[in-house]
């Protein structure tokens, strides 16, 4: 189901007209797509958070504009605190959009059991997937896990019908190594090896010109 926000039709444009829109609690938002006209309009920023929250990517409108939208583009403040405006696409029941989603992971894995270190180089990828489908996260079980080992997009557990990975499926998204310090460690017990004499000293000198005389 998707999350209902109710649109007002906006007139004012530019800067200070956005600051005082924020300042009455509502947001600055643009609707456009599939051929019409785009349309300026405002929403409740606490509609748009609450949305958020909880990883909406696709919302049904009421008022100046209706039918459904995917949330687009969300700019935010240089603090990632507020949201300053949000852009609207345009969406039908039955078509496909592209979207990013945040990567989940779920379970423990039996390298953390062995000591190893779970490290999430990707949080996000971007999928196309049918719009009565859009998740809202997806997961990757790290249960088996163990260290030395990878997962990549291939992994995912819970990709909807009908969806197509676009990021990279083969770019490694979450690993298990072992501690830094333990990797150091081992690297040094590798590495060493009886120090190499390289001068000799003056008594052992003294001794071999002696000998040659």
């Amino acid at each position: 189901m998707s999350d209902l926000l109710k649109v007002e039709s906006r007139s004012g444009q530019g800067k200070r007209n956005n600051v005082r829109l924020r300042r009455a609690g509502r947001l600055p938002a643009v609707l456009y797509g599939h051929g019409e006209a785009p349309v300026s309009l405002s929403l409740s920023a606490d509609q748009v958070q609450a949305s958020l929250r909880h990883g909406a990517k696709v919302v049904d409108l009421e008022g100046a504009a209706t039918g459904k939208a995917l949330l687009q583009d969300v700019q935010w403040d240089v603090f990632c605190h507020e949201v300053l405006h949000i852009d609207l696409l345009r969406v039908h029941a039955g078509e496909k959009v592209k979207v990013e989603v945040p990567i989940e992971l779920r379970g423990e894995s039996l390298g953390a059991r062995e000591g190893g270190v779970i490290e999430q180089m990707i949080h996000a990828i971007e999928i196309e997937v049918p719009l009565d489908v859009v998740p809202e996260k997806l997961h990757l079980s790290i249960k088996n896990l163990g260290v030395g080992g990878h997962l990549t997009a291939k992994d995912i557990i819970d990709l909807p019908a009908g969806a197509t990975i676009l990021s990279d499926e083969d770019e490694m998204i979450v690993h298990c190594v072992l501690p830094s310090a333990e990797v150091e460690v081992e690297a040094g017990e590798e590495g060493e090896a009886e120090p190499e004499v390289i001068s000799k000293g003056k008594a052992e000198e003294e001794e071999e010109g002696e000998e040659k005389e």
